[in-house]
C-alpha cells in the first residue's frame, strides 16, 4: 500500500496543489500522508506536519520507520512536527486571516532557507471541538485558495467517521483535488492560483 500511494503521489500530485484527503482509520491516513511527505523531500521542499489526533513523537516514529533521518531533518528545518497550538490556534482563536498571513510566511521563510516551497499537511480534527472553528472551515480553504502561494502544496486530513457528511461535501468542494479511497479526483472548478514572488 505505501509503495501503491507514493507511485500516485509521484504521478498525480504536484508543487502548488490545495488537496483534500479523506479517511476512515489512521492506518489508511499514515500510508498515504507519510509517502505524500516523503515526496516533499525528494522535491527539496520544507516538511510541516500538524499532528493532532496523532502525537508529534508517534508523527516522528513513522517518519523514522520510513527511513528518514529525523534528527538531521528537523536540525536542517527540512522537517517540522508541530501542534494544533503552534499552527491553527496560535493565536487562542482559529483566525482564517492570521493563519493564511502565518502561512504566507512560512512559504517564504522556506524560499530564504534555499528550499523549492512549502509542504504542509494537517489532521483536521480540533476543529471538531471548536463550533465556531468547524463552521468557518469552508471559509478558510476559500479565502487561503484565492491567496494561495505557487510554491506551496497542502493537505487538509479529513477523518470520515468524525466530520459530518455535510462538512465533507462542502470540504471537497473547497479544494483543487481530492484524495478517497485510493484515488485522486481533479475539481475541474478551480482557478490557477496567485504566484508569489520569492
Amino acid at each position: 500500500m505505501m509503495n501503491q500511494s507514493a507511485s500516485l503521489i509521484d504521478e498525480q500530485l504536484r508543487l502548488n496543489d490545495s488537496v483534500a484527503f479523506f479517511f476512515k482509520s489512521n492506518e489508511e491516513r499514515l500510508s498515504f500522508v507519510i509517502p505524500y511527505m516523503i515526496a516533499g523531500f525528494r522535491n527539496n521542499e520544507r516538511c510541516v506536519y500538524i499532528a493532532v489526533e496523532n502525537t508529534v513523537p508517534e508523527i516522528l516514529a513513522e517518519f523514522k520507520k520510513a527511513d528518514i533521518d529525523i534528527d538531521a531533518a528537523t536540525a536542517s528545518g527540512a522537517l517540522s512536527v508541530v501542534t494544533k497550538h503552534d499552527t491553527y490556534l496560535r493565536n487562542g482563536i482559529f483566525d482564517p486571516a492570521r493563519m493564511i498571513a502565518d502561512l504566507d510566511g512560512s512559504v517564504r521563510f522556506a524560499l530564504q532557507q534555499g528550499f523549492f516551497g512549502l509542504r504542509i499537511t494537517g489532521e483536521m480534527s480540533w476543529a471538531l471541538d471548536l463550533p465556531s472553528a468547524l463552521t468557518r472551515l469552508c471559509e478558510y480553504e476559500q479565502e487561503l485558495y484565492r491567496h494561495w502561494p505557487s510554491q506551496l502544496t497542502g493537505l487538509c486530513q479529513y477523518n470520515e467517521t468524525l466530520f459530518p457528511r455535510d462538512v465533507i461535501e462542502k470540504i471537497a468542494n473547497c479544494h483543487a483535488a481530492v484524495v478517497r479511497d485510493g484515488k485522486i479526483v481533479r475539481n475541474p472548478r478551480h482557478m490557477p492560483a496567485e504566484k508569489l514572488s520569492a
